[in-house]
């Protein structure tokens, strides 16, 4: 299964090309196992300024299963925020370690470009598309 972090959903709808968007737009073209958290839902649509554009990403985004994260997801992401921190590793929000933790649980690659969570998986099992440079635990 994959999930698809807001910025890439993001450049996908604004038309960007760079390899993520690319294998996205593989990864529903081939109907591959794609999903979505709720709180990617909210980021992505937070950022259309015309209702059309709203109407189309919100039809697409729930098309695909939804995974929910659990209060027992929320407490392990708060840990691993915690240890994260602990090992001097800063992550800008609750918001990625929610979704690096809901991958954790539900065994999902993450299809990202973001620095925060190259960083949450080279210090966790966390998978994401493409090469994390080396793992330091």
């Amino acid at each position: 299964m994959i999930i698809v972090d807001s910025n890439t959903w993001a450049n996908f709808f604004n038309g960007a090309s760079n390899p993520y968007v690319q294998r996205l737009d593989l990864a529903l073209r081939e109907e591959e196992d794609l999903a979505v958290v709720p709180i990617i839902i909210t980021e992505v649509l937070q950022g259309f300024r015309t209702d059309s554009g709203f109407e189309r990403a919100r039809r697409v985004l729930l098309a695909l299963p939804l995974i929910q994260p659990t209060v027992g997801c929320h407490v392990r992401a708060a840990h691993l925020f915690r240890s994260l921190r602990q090992k001097g590793i800063t992550v800008r929000g609750a918001v990625d370690c929610i979704i690096a933790q809901t991958c954790l649980d539900v065994d999902a690659e993450l299809l990202s470009p973001d620095a925060d969570f190259e960083r949450i998986a080279l210090h966790t099992p966390l998978r994401l598309w493409g090469e994390v440079s080396e793992s330091v635990d």
